[in-house]
């Protein structure tokens, strides 16, 4: 399940993505059915993609190689993200220490923020996850 529609910035520690909210994506119809918003936790999924889509494209990764996202910290939701809209994600990374990465998240619907994070990740190898 990926969120990511498009890369829009790039640089060695930092990237700007967005998501565009499909209108009939299947999470809409059981979460609050009458006013249907974006689940929190996808929300925070999409930050994450983009954290780990910043790691492929910078650092590079080989072919055994993921991003796998393990943990979220200081989550704040400040507004909603209603189906059609499209999601502003932008992601920097705040320390490394291989195979460890840190960052810090903002997401943002019409300029205005809908949520920010600090969360990790870790290089993790095929197979090696039990």
């Amino acid at each position: 399940m990926l969120f990511i529609d498009r890369v829009t910035q790039l640089d060695e520690n930092s990237i700007r993505v967005e998501s565009d909210v499909k209108t009939d994506a299947s999470f809409f119809k059981g979460h609050f059915p009458g006013m249907p918003i974006m689940p929190g936790v996808l929300i925070i999924e999409t930050v994450a993609q983009a954290g780990a889509l910043l790691v492929s494209l910078t650092r590079g990764l080989s072919d055994d190689k993921f991003i796998a996202f393990s943990n979220v910290d200081a989550v704040k939701f400040r507004r909603p993200v209603n189906p059609g809209e499209t999601i502003v994600v932008d992601v920097m990374i705040d320390k490394v220490r291989l195979p460890f990465y840190k960052f810090s998240g903002t997401a943002k619907v019409d300029g205005t923020v809908a949520a920010t994070m600090k969360f990790a990740a870790a290089e993790m190898q095929y197979g090696s996850a039990s």
